[in-house]
């Protein structure tokens, strides 16, 4: 099954590769974007746009047939749940205010279930990849999630928003801190995913998200070794709900987020 999915790997690490280059060259020249407001701490930009119609033009090439669903166009599959699903650039906010922590995000889904994953950070050049049964990677090595029991041995990103039960975030947060552990945000759900997969946090949580937002992330956790949520059943824009990831020792402490 592996090989069944191998050249649209290779082909999705190629292209967020050439995507987060162009969202990296605008990163560095803040002053040339133009931003659109789409609602509360919701912002597109010029360089959104561009990735996403360059992301598509490079899928439309490669895989004429293949259907594609993106966070900036076209929200909502026309054909079913077997698609490419693009985020141009998760965590916008940071990508305009010049913080560090956001991503180029490309999945392919059958049947709502993500097979191949790519989450390429521009800035620190790291391209976490992973496919349904081929194990995950940062950079063509193998990661795995942490080997943790205990909410004190490390960190964990908790998100909120207020449309997502905030409530649980901060009650989430006085909890962990008064327990010895730590947490800290990180501006884009998907790197916060990757982070989790690669060993550098003990668990992530989002209240609200779409799939753009969560399926590559969850198919890299699960490969690495970690335990997530269930995948949304569709992939429809306005199927957005929590996703909460984590090293396998410490899915008992944090799952009450979900």
């Amino acid at each position: 099954m592996t090989q069944t999915y191998e050249a649209r790997s290779r082909a999705a690490g190629e292209i967020v590769r050439e995507a987060g280059r162009v969202a990296l060259a605008a990163f560095r020249d803040r002053g040339s974007l133009s931003v659109q407001t789409k609602g509360r701490q919701d912002w597109v930009t010029n360089v959104d746009l561009e990735v996403e119609a360059l992301i598509r033009d490079r899928l439309g090439r490669l895989f004429p047939g293949d259907a594609i669903v993106g966070e900036e166009t076209a929200h909502d599959p026309a054909s079913g749940n077997t698609a490419w699903v693009i985020d141009p650039i998760d965590g916008t906010t940071c990508f305009m205010l010049g913080v560090p922590q956001w991503c180029v995000v490309l999945t392919y889904t059958i049947d709502a279930r993500p097979v191949v994953s790519a989450i390429y950070a521009p800035v620190t050049d790291e391209l976490f990849h992973a496919t349904a049964g081929g194990g995950a990677f940062l950079n063509g090595a193998p990661i795995r999630v942490a080997d943790a029991k205990g909410i004190g041995s490390g960190l964990i990103a908790v998100g909120a928003n207020e449309h997502g039960a905030p409530h649980k975030s901060a009650a989430f947060i006085g909890n962990l801190v008064a327990d010895g552990g730590m947490y800290i945000r990180v501006g884009a759900c998907a790197l916060a995913l990757s982070y989790v997969a690669s060993g550098r946090l003990l668990a992530a949580y989002e209240p609200k998200v779409s799939p753009w937002d969560d399926l590559a992330g969850m198919l890299l956790v699960r490969e690495a070794g970690g335990r997530t949520n269930d995948f949304a059943p569709s992939l429809a824009s306005e199927t957005k709900r929590p996703v909460l990831a984590s090293t396998p020792g410490l899915w008992d402490a944090v799952r009450g987020l979900y």
